[in-house]
């Protein structure tokens, strides 16, 4: 079975556009998110964001394999983090390659449900 997206990779100039925000939560933006993730897993990654496959809206879904299933957030924004952690990691949208990475220690991300409430999430490192 195919995925229902294809990955855009890095020269596409799609990647270099910022996305705008989500305005309506509907059935589309539910469609949407379970072709992002059907997608996801296929590549296989751990995460993909609308613009990788195309799409120019805040949206972000993920699976850790840490027994949650699937996630996503609509309109995610970082409202804080603090320390530093380097992982090697790679990128749906580089292909083949991966490099350290830096990022905060801990971050506080807010945005929205597909159900439109507000959600706060905490996270470190990978969890």
């Amino acid at each position: 079975m195919s995925a229902p997206y294809e990955i855009r990779v890095i020269g596409d100039p799609v990647l270099k556009q910022q996305a705008a925000d989500v305005t309506d939560i509907d059935g589309r933006l539910v469609q949407l998110v379970d072709d992002m993730v059907e997608t996801m897993y296929a590549a296989p990654g751990l995460g993909l964001a609308a613009p990788q496959v195309g799409v120019q809206k805040r949206l972000f879904v993920w699976d850790l394999g840490d027994g949650k299933g699937p996630q996503s957030i609509v309109n995610p924004e970082i409202v804080e983090s603090e320390g530093e952690w380097a992982y090697e990691e790679g990128c749906l949208s580089v292909p083949g390659l991966s490099w350290e990475i830096v990022r905060p220690n801990r971050v506080h991300v807010t945005g929205r449900d597909l159900d439109g409430n507000e959600v706060s999430i905490e996270a470190d490192e990978l969890a």
